[in-house]
């Protein structure tokens, strides 16, 4: 009988991400340690069921606690989507930089070391009754300081001065030292930030803000489009003397402008700052109301520049369409898995989760249910073969074992009949079975 769940039940706790739409979006990774902390289990623990259930769209040996988990890659797209499958919450690409996949560049955007916080945003979490929980901007290379407090982010605990304890162990609790349990909102020394760490704080916060609102993953397209439209209102064209502006060769501007190439952050900040215009809509391509400078706020980004080539550009979807068509698959008399469904949409089925999280949920419950059927019903044909051999066992005055069985049945039909040695004792304990 072909059955439909509605809205199947989540294998984990649905636990909503925090600060969605806002500078202090939550990270992947801190939506995995709380997701953990929910269930009362290690992190490690939770890491280990997320790779089982996904199954090959993990390497086995990747470890979570690499902040890659939140960054534009394939890593951040299957951890992304294996979470959503299992806790039922779509959208949590919006959690790692996805949505600017396209357009940044992977290199230089998380900092090598000892990961980050704002012990002012840790401190404000606990006292506003909230866990605590990292933010997707404190793992970002260019990011220095809070763009909420404006104060300089820390690194060590300032209990036991150890470096590696916000999330480096099997056991996580945001706000609260790895090392010695200490908790991590208490204020260090004040330091003043920079003119330039506030400014990048604050172009980095708008950019947060606008990614979970973001209908499709931001494309490149626009964005050669707008350095294009720069590089000719403000040089007239010329590549060299609008790359000397921001210190990088004419090479390099043609990069941007032509191919397939997507920017780093670094080298997004730096146009954006000499031209006056926002990261974000440097980002989106969109240079509507933007005049050229008349003089140009001198800042000193000390940031890297370059680029990195993209293999091809992302498709757009109908996203209505998409779930439309995933509810007419789990109405199919023969069920589609999710992953045949997602190979016949063009999508990766980490995006169904996220995109399309109930129906994709769907498709995936009526597979599970199809083949819970089919397994039953091979197990049951199994057993009467195995059966079928022990009457005739029997009759030829032959004993009922693994051997006999073994020597007289194809390896197809012994490997049908699951625990296969509890059957055969079965067989052999039915009334009248004669000796074994």
């Amino acid at each position: 009988m072909k059955t439909v769940v509605e809205n199947p039940r989540s294998v984990l706790h649905a636990v909503a991400p925090m600060g969605m739409g806002t500078a202090q979006v939550e990270s992947l990774i801190s939506y995995l340690c709380r997701v953990a902390v929910s269930h009362s289990t290690s992190v490690t623990a939770l890491a280990g069921l997320v790779t089982r259930s996904m199954g090959s769209d993990f390497e086995a040996a990747f470890d979570w606690r690499d902040r890659s988990l939140s960054g534009v890659g394939a890593s951040a797209r299957a951890w992304a989507g294996g979470l959503s499958a299992l806790t039922g919450v779509a959208g949590l690409d919006a959690t790692t930089l996805l949505p600017w996949a396209e357009v940044f560049a992977p290199r230089g955007l998380f900092r090598k070391g000892a990961a980050r916080w704002c012990p002012e945003c840790f401190r404000e979490d606990r006292d506003e009754g909230r866990l605590p929980y990292f933010r997707l901007a404190w793992d970002l290379k260019v990011v220095a300081v809070c763009e909420r407090h404006g104060t300089p982010l820390s690194c060590a605990c300032s209990e036991c001065g150890r470096e590696h304890v916000r999330h480096r162990a099997a056991y996580v609790v945001p706000g609260w030292c790895t090392g010695c349990g200490a908790f991590l909102g208490e204020r260090a020394a004040a330091i003043e930030a920079t003119p330039e760490a506030l400014w990048i704080a604050s172009e980095i916060g708008k950019l947060l803000r606008v990614q979970s609102a973001l209908m499709q993953p931001a494309h490149l397209a626009p964005l050669q489009a707008a350095i294009t439209q720069l590089v000719a209102r403000m040089d007239g064209g010329n590549a060299a003397a609008f790359g000397a502006r921001i210190g990088v060769a004419k090479s390099t501007v043609h990069c941007w402008i032509q191919g397939k190439t997507a920017i780093t952050l670094e080298a997004a900040l730096r146009i954006a700052a000499k031209m006056g215009l926002p990261l974000v809509s440097l980002a989106l391509g969109d240079l509507e109301g933007w005049v050229p400078p008349k003089e140009v706020t001198q800042l000193n980004l000390d940031l890297e520049l370059g680029s990195r080539g993209r293999e091809q550009p992302a498709r757009v979807f109908d996203w209505l369409k998409v779930r439309e068509k995933l509810l007419a698959f789990a109405e199919r008399a023969e069920p589609l898995s999710l992953a045949e469904a997602a190979r016949r949409l063009g999508i990766d089925p980490s995006y169904l989760y996220l995109r399309a999280n109930k129906e994709a949920r769907i498709v995936g419950a009526r597979w599970a249910e199809h083949v819970k059927l089919r397994g039953e019903e091979n197990r049951a044909r199994a057993r009467e073969e195995v059966q079928a051999m022990c009457d005739k066992l029997r009759g030829e005055g032959r004993a009922l074992n693994l051997r006999e069985l073994q020597s007289r049945m194809s390896r197809e039909d012994l490997a049908g009949a699951k625990h296969l040695f509890d059957v055969l004792r079965d067989i052999r304990d039915e009334p009248g079975s004669g000796p074994g």
